[in-house]
């Protein structure tokens, strides 16, 4: 979280310190894909309880675990349990998820847990669903998203249930500068928090074919500076340098996803989100 984030590197700020090494990824999907994706699942979660049925567990994975927790839990009648599969998970999804007088058991997997040996802790009987959502399936390498599938695949029995959601665009430079521009704001917010108290402001570099931050800086207002005299190096992490160079549809994740079939797949009202429903077959 960029709270977090602020809060890590300013003490050594404080400290005088104008190199800070920040590793940037993403934690959240970019805005237009969480908006899309929340209009899907307002519209077809009471009907996705009906399919599931109350005796439903909940096993949150992906990449962005955690965002549609307390949301698709709601639909749910008293589900066994969920498990969250992300080890670096917001604590604050607990706060939310105890807010709603939720019944059920909320458990975490192991730190050392990984999607193709999911070490799940015995839960009951019942339907379970696993959750993949935020998108940004095209931001991860085919090993990490084969390894994600296995998970599934190994974890779920017959007649259990996998939803996912996969960002659409006609173009995938589009997809990549939208995340482009949501690395680009929260390097710049980050700076800008972290030098507001010492009278510093931003300067954001690129590289040059293109717009991904290269680095960041903290300087005098007015200041003249140069990518050489700059005080933090971004190290602009494997998702957000890829960027989202591939799309899935419906039947291009079918071939990953052996062992599955699709039930229902849904569209967000702009086109930009499908959200698909499969069954472990």
């Amino acid at each position: 979280m960029l709270e977090d984030l602020v809060r890590q590197h300013q003490q050594d700020l404080l400290a005088g310190a104008r190199t800070l090494n920040i590793a940037l990824g993403l934690d959240s999907p970019a805005a237009h894909v969480e908006r899309s994706e929340r209009e899907v699942l307002d519209r077809i979660l009471p009907h996705l309880g009906d399919l599931i049925g109350p005796a439903a567990r909940l096993i949150d994975c992906g990449p962005f675990t955690g965002l549609r927790t307390a949301q698709v839990l709601a639909a749910l009648e008293r589900p066994k349990a969920i498990v969250l599969m992300n080890r670096e998970i917001d604590p604050r999804i607990f706060d939310t998820l105890n807010a709603k007088d939720s019944t059920a058991e909320i458990s975490l997997a192991p730190a050392n847990a990984s999607p193709s040996s999911w070490d799940l802790p015995a839960i009951g009987s019942g339907s379970t669903l696993a959750l993949i959502a935020g998108g940004g399936l095209g931001l991860l390498s085919e090993a990490e998203r084969r390894d994600l599938f296995h998970g599934s695949a190994q974890t779920l029995k017959s007649n259990d249930f996998l939803l996912l959601t996969s960002e659409l665009t006609q173009d995938a430079a589009v997809a990549e500068a939208a995340y482009q521009d949501f690395g680009l704001h929260l390097v710049r917010t980050c700076l800008t928090r972290l030098g507001k108290s010492h009278g510093l402001e931003p300067r954001i570099f690129h590289q040059a074919s293109s717009q991904q931050v290269q680095f960041g800086a903290l300087a005098q207002k007015d200041a003249s500076i140069q990518w050489q005299d700059v005080g933090c190096i971004f190290s602009p992490g494997d998702w957000l340098a890829m960027g989202a160079a591939q799309q899935f549809t419906a039947a291009t994740l079918t071939s990953e996803l052996a062992g599955f079939e699709v039930q229902e797949t849904w569209r967000a009202s702009d086109g930009r989100v499908d959200v698909m429903l499969l069954k472990k077959k």
